[in-house]
C-alpha cells in the first residue's frame, strides 16, 4: 500500500471491501424478501386463522342454542320426535342452500392492473 495523503488502497483490499458489500448487500434483500415475502403473509395467514377459529366456535354455539330453544319450542306445540324431525329437516334445507350459493359462485382473484404509459 502507498504511502502518502494521496494514497489508494491496493487492489486486493478493494476487493475484500467490494465482497464485503456485495455480502452485505445480499444478506439485507435476502432478508427483506424473507420477511416480506414469508413472514408477513404467514403472519397474516395465521392471525386470520385464529380469527376464524373463533368466530366458527361462536357460531357453533349460537346456532346449537337456537336450535335447542327451537325444538323446545316446537316440541310444547306437538311432540318432541316431530319437533326434532321438523327442526333437522329445515336445518339440512338451510345448509342445502348455502352450500349452493357459496360453490355456484365464480372465484374472482383481485390482481393488481398494469397501466401502459401511452
Amino acid at each position: 500500500m502507498a504511502e502518502g495523503p494521496t494514497a489508494r488502497p491496493s487492489v486486493e483490499a478493494e476487493l475484500a471491501s467490494m465482497v464485503k458489500y456485495l455480502d452485505l448487500y445480499i444478506r439485507q434483500k435476502t432478508d427483506l424478501y424473507i420477511q416480506h415475502y414469508v413472514l408477513d403473509p404467514l403472519d397474516f395467514v395465521l392471525r386470520q386463522v385464529i380469527y376464524l377459529s373463533v368466530v366458527a366456535s361462536l357460531l357453533v354455539v349460537g346456532t346449537l342454542s337456537i336450535s335447542m330453544g327451537v325444538i323446545l319450542f316446537v316440541s310444547t306445540l306437538i311432540s318432541i320426535w316431530a319437533a326434532l324431525l321438523l327442526c333437522g329437516l329445515a336445518s339440512l334445507l338451510l345448509a342445502a342452500g348455502l352450500a349452493y350459493f357459496m360453490f355456484t359462485r365464480r372465484l374472482l382473484l383481485k390482481t393488481p392492473k398494469t397501466v401502459e404509459n401511452a
